[in-house]
């Protein structure tokens, strides 16, 4: 069973096209309405898409997590998601298919990054996507080109071990720290993304790509503190120690007060004793709520 995943608000101009283009590679198609207003429950109901319903706006990632309960009742085999405000193209949907369906990838990225005809998509928001890219990396060591790519197929066994906590943008990244965490097989493929149907203006996308980087930021750095907060901290540890060592060996034998040298010593100690600290109770907190939520 394979079956496409739409998270949808107030998308009424573009989600009939997205349902019957996505219909001719999967074997059904759900819509999770995110509290839309407009007619987008209605389209898709008519298109004949499986429709969810949440009674008000709960955020992207609470979108995502429905649909992926929806996959697992639906006892799918593969499931792919997509935009449906026709940023994605759903005759790309074969290319994210074949490598599970071939049995070489457990999870299937479309990148924005692999080929260069995405000509469309701003600077600042290739920069910003780069960057969040790269914390994510550094905390799911995964060698992802577009970790905030919504583009995504994931087998039955990534579907069944996935779990979405975070109802926000940043459950792009949790997703990908899930995976990491299981040892899932990931594979990027190409894909080309429309942006010209988008709200043209750069204030709103950058406060939107301010807002999905500091969620990414924080989600990363609470659920890998170790990576974070513990191996900086035990950097700046080192620091200290050194230049406290620098200070007493002038003392010690000229008789001279570094003051300079004191002061970034008890700093750079300060810091790595608090950052160390707080590796440590984030770590432990985070250990006893995964052992709540099994």
């Amino acid at each position: 069973m394979k079956i496409a995943c739409l998270p949808a608000f107030n998308v009424e101009g573009t989600i009939e096209s997205v349902i019957n283009e996505s219909k001719k590679y999967v074997d059904k198609v759900i819509v999770c309405n995110d509290g839309s207003t407009d007619r987008t429950e209605e389209i898709a109901r008519q298109c004949g898409a499986i429709v969810v319903n949440h009674k008000i706006n709960q955020g992207y990632g609470s979108a995502i997590k429905t649909l992926f309960e929806e996959a697992k009742k639906n006892n799918a085999d593969v499931m792919v998601t997509l935009d449906s405000d026709g940023q994605h193209n759903p005759s790309e949907i074969s290319s994210l298919l074949e490598p599970i369906l071939s049995g070489s990838a457990d999870v299937v990225i479309g990148s924005r990054f692999l080929n260069n005809k995405n000509t469309e998509m701003p600077e600042y928001r290739k920069r910003g996507i780069k960057l969040i890219s790269s914390i994510t990396k550094v905390g799911t060591k995964l060698n992802i080109s577009d970790a905030q790519s919504g583009f995504r197929a994931y087998s039955k066994k990534a579907i069944e071990n996935i779990r979405i906590s975070d109802v926000g943008m940043s459950a792009s990244t949790e997703i990908l720290m899930k995976i990491s965490d299981l040892g899932l097989r990931v594979k990027e493929v190409p894909i080309i993304v429309k942006y010209d149907n988008l709200d043209s203006s750069t204030q709103k996308p950058l406060i939107h790509g301010t807002s999905v980087l500091l969620s990414t930021l924080r989600y990363v750095t609470v659920n890998r503190p170790l990576t974070f907060y513990g191996l900086p901290g035990i950097a700046f540890l080192i620091i200290g120690t050194l230049f406290g060592g620098k200070f007493l060996q002038f003392y010690a034998t000229q008789k001279i007060v570094l003051t300079d040298v004191l002061l970034v010593s008890i700093g750079t100690l300060v810091i790595g004793a608090v950052m160390v600290a707080t590796s440590i109770i984030l770590f432990a907190m985070s250990t006893l709520l995964n052992k709540v939520k099994q």
